[in-house]
């Protein structure tokens, strides 16, 4: 492409001894080509950088892109000078990024990229195709000075350089092609080692300074996340799920576009990891590192847009185990902290780095929690990998998000699944909270939600080890004359109710026409109609975890069934008890029965239920609110059809649920003069009394 004269006049203002290699450049003479570029990385002159942009342009005709890098002296001069010309318009672009202001920085960009890049992006298509192969080769292709370093660095540089330019960012939002481009290569540098990308080091050193190798193998990685992140932007989930869907098919599905960004948080968290455990620190250290936190944050953010936008991708995220890399790569990286403190100003920076990070983190575990359908298998990944410790370490750089996420686990604590979780991970919280170092501290909001979430999982393990809560129907044989005893589970299973499980077909005859008939459609409605397997296999623990509740709330149960008497004069003697297990603290209300019509089993009759008398208020049932997915399920209470179909509690659980409520009451002085533990029919209930004004009253400060 010939130059204008304005783009001569340009480069007649050059320095005489640029303009002797110009000519040069313009016939394709590699060696003045090669000086240009030499000049370009080590010059400061922006004007002049822009000034020779014309003449790289002419060796990057796509028209002469060979199809094969074949070793001839005419294929090897285009490759040669395509690669020096990206170069240095890469270098060009650069260059005037933190010197010029951002509006002067985002035009010139934009004219030399954006507004060319129909003639730059077929030679880095070539680029990639015929350079980037796996596993990377050792050594350049032969007959030709470029090898896979060069054109990673090539690449990323240039697309790193499209993100500052705002057109530059639509481009990547909108055009298909870039996307799935952008795609292959984040995809492909996620699988490099570090020796890959050391292999030619000095190509990411943009800058020609000395640098360590942390800080090469880490920008590139860097400069890719924030590309890819770039691709969806903070668009609305409907506008960016398209783009979303062309990266996931760019590396082919759920499952590599999910484990690559995985593979890229835990390669950061393990290299930030070792930078921390240095003997010394220097301020080129120091950069990388927190470059490195820069890159992480943006992976988890790149998790967040993804699982926001698309279901089966949270999904997948999860069964892939995010929330334990995610928890664990923050851990590893909280000791930063303390080696950026070579400067007050540096401090502050990695400490607002640390912060935003952490608000992403924490984020991320907020959604997993509440959008998520395999939220229990969430939160035990991240109890498993340290999030109680890291809520008490760092907790006070965000600590409302902090005590939020804390507050979230009560709500999972009647699954016999998280529970054990959960209380591996109180064991180790008073390690956590000495080993407190000179960079946390602790924060009374985070410190509070912690003893609250302490106490609400304590009262429920207090049950626990005065009675068995574990699913005692799926170790044995559901009819009662049966003396199945086996450590494996009975092979048939009712399909009704998916609970009862039975040793053969003739014992599952048998106890159908005895009592499973009528039990059948309660233990289904009790289990929840999408048939959710936590809750299936928690119906004990629940029940009891419900039991402790109407005692020792009877006040609360008191109120809501009188609001639901004058708001359903006319269904007084039909109204449900329904106990909202997925808040925290519970909440109760009641309404009519005929509300409940699509939510239970339809073989259900509620009016043929007398069973639960015992409680404060006239209802005929009692149902429960419960968080076992992405949306909050009501369930029939399991009081019933367990009872209906294994006559079970029997009089230890009752007495050990007593036994809790008394000691919670102590523990709340909540048990005055005026307050009696009386027994309903069934189950023990707590009666509150007003107590007289002339009595004294029970004070919780003291």
């Amino acid at each position: 492409m010939p130059l204008t004269a304005q783009e001569r006049a340009a480069l007649k203002s050059l320095p005489k001894r640029i303009q002797r290699s110009i000519d040069g450049a313009l016939e394709g003479v590699v060696y003045d080509v090669r000086k240009l570029h030499h000049w370009v990385d080590n010059s400061t002159d922006v004007e002049a950088h822009f000034a020779l942009l014309p003449i790289f342009y002419t060796h990057l005709d796509p028209a002469v892109i060979p199809d094969q890098p074949l070793p001839t002296d005419d294929v090897q001069q285009v490759v040669m000078l395509a690669k020096l010309s990206l170069m240095s318009i890469a270098q060009t672009c650069f260059s005037v990024t933190g010197i010029l202001n951002d509006s002067l920085a985002d035009k010139m960009i934009t004219n030399a990229l954006v507004r060319r890049w129909g003639t730059l992006f077929p030679w880095l298509q070539f680029m990639y195709r015929h350079c980037l192969s796996f596993p990377p080769r050792r050594d350049s292709p032969k007959g030709f000075d470029i090898c896979d370093v060069d054109a990673v660095s090539i690449i990323s540089r240039i697309l790193s350089q499209m993100v500052v330019s705002i057109e530059g960012q639509h481009l990547m939002q909108t055009n298909a092609a870039v996307q799935q481009f952008i795609a292959k290569v984040w995809f492909y540098i996620g699988k490099l080692k570090d020796e890959d990308l050391l292999r030619h080091d000095a190509s990411f050193r943009h800058d020609k300074r000395e640098g360590t190798d942390d800080e090469m193998t880490g920008h590139v990685r860097k400069t890719m996340v924030g590309i890819i992140t770039a691709c969806i932007g903070a668009r609305p989930p409907p506008a960016a799920l398209p783009t979303l869907h062309n990266l996931l098919d760019a590396v082919g599905g759920y499952e590599p576009f999910v484990t690559s960004s995985l593979r890229y948080i835990r390669w950061l968290g393990r290299k930030i990891s070792d930078m921390c455990s240095r003997a010394t620190t220097n301020y080129a250290l120091m950069a990388a590192m927190l470059g490195l936190v820069d890159a992480l944050s943006v992976s988890i953010r790149l998790l967040s847009l993804a699982s926001i936008m698309d279901d089966t991708c949270q999904e997948e995220f999860i069964l892939h185990g995010a929330p334990s890399d995610i928890v664990t790569a923050l851990l590893q990286s909280l000791p930063a902290l303390a080696g950026t403190r070579v400067s007050l100003s540096a401090e502050t920076s990695s400490a607002d780095k640390f912060t935003m990070m952490l608000a992403d983190t924490f984020g991320y575990i907020d959604m997993a929690l509440c959008q998520s359908d395999a939220c229990i298998q969430a939160l035990c990944q991240a109890l498993d990998a340290g999030l109680i410790q890291l809520v008490l370490h760092a907790g006070f750089r965000c600590p409302q998000i902090a005590s939020g996420v804390l507050k979230l686990i009560p709500r999972f604590l009647m699954y016999h699944q998280v529970l054990h979780h959960f209380q591996k991970a109180m064991d180790r919280a008073p390690d956590a909270t000495a080993g407190l170092g000179p960079f946390t501290k602790k924060d009374d909001e985070v410190q509070q939600s912690w003893i609250l979430v302490q106490q609400a999982a304590r009262q429920i393990l207090n049950i626990c080890r005065k009675t068995s809560p574990l699913p005692f129907y799926e170790q044995k044989c559901a009819h009662a004359e049966c003396t199945y005893d086996s450590n494996e589970r009975p092979h048939y299973r009712c399909c009704g109710c998916f609970v009862a499980r039975y040793c053969s077909r003739g014992c599952q005859r048998k106890d159908w026409k005895s009592r499973h008939r009528s039990a059948c459609p309660v233990l289904h409605s009790a289990g929840g109609l999408d048939g959710s397997k936590h809750i299936r296999g928690s119906l004990p623990l629940i029940m009891l975890v419900e039991t402790f509740n109407y005692s020792l709330y009877a006040d609360r149960i008191q109120e809501a069934m009188e609001k639901a008497r004058k708001k359903y004069p006319r269904d007084i003697d039909r109204l449900v008890l329904e106990t909202d297990l997925s808040a925290y603290p519970v909440t109760f209300s009641a309404r009519p029965v005929q509300q409940y019509a699509y939510i239970f089993d339809p073989r259900f009759d509620p009016a043929r239920v007398k069973e639960l008398r015992g409680l404060p208020g006239k209802h005929i049932l009692m149902a429960l609110k419960l968080r076992a997915g992405r949306e909050e399920c009501i369930v029939l209470s399991p009081r019933v059809g367990l009872t209906l179909a294994f006559q079970w509690p029997a009089a230890r659980e009752e007495e050990a649920v007593l036994s809790s409520v008394q000691e919670a009451l102590v523990s709340r002085l909540a048990v005055g003069p005026g307050n009696v533990i009386k027994s309903g029919e069934g189950f023990k209930v707590v009666e509150y009394r007003q107590q007289s004004t002339t009595q004294p009253t029970t004070s919780f400060n003291e």
